[in-house]
């Protein structure tokens, strides 16, 4: 694992291989804070990166998916682990919030 530095803003401003007077803290070379310097560092569609936001867009899909398994009664809610629910759940009820608290900033008579 690398060695790290920060500044007085807690941001990573180097990287070294082994441990000296100004690095102590160890951090695993996927930790987003080791990317995120890296990507600084050279260019921002390195794998590293690309695999990180493709995480994001894989759990979107995933819980889509399950969402579409349920709806046509392939699977039964009931029947995924706990956890899971109980992670489907809080998605949900995020989703439903960020629906209802969008504005709507068009009357029927506004055009774009």
């Amino acid at each position: 694992m690398p060695y790290i530095q920060r500044n007085s803003s807690k941001e990573i401003i180097a990287i070294h291989r082994e441990s000296n007077n100004s690095s102590v803290e160890q951090l695993p070379s996927s930790h987003p804070d080791v990317v995120k310097f890296l990507a600084l560092d050279s260019d921002a569609n390195t794998p590293i990166s690309e695999l990180a936001e493709s995480d994001k867009d894989i759990a979107r899909v995933t819980d889509d998916l399950i969402q579409l398994l349920i709806a046509k009664n392939l699977i039964n809610f009931t029947e995924l682990p706990e956890p899971v629910q109980h992670k489907l759940l809080t998605r949900e009820k995020l989703r439903i919030s960020l629906q209802d608290s969008l504005v709507d900033f068009l009357d029927g008579n506004d055009t774009i």
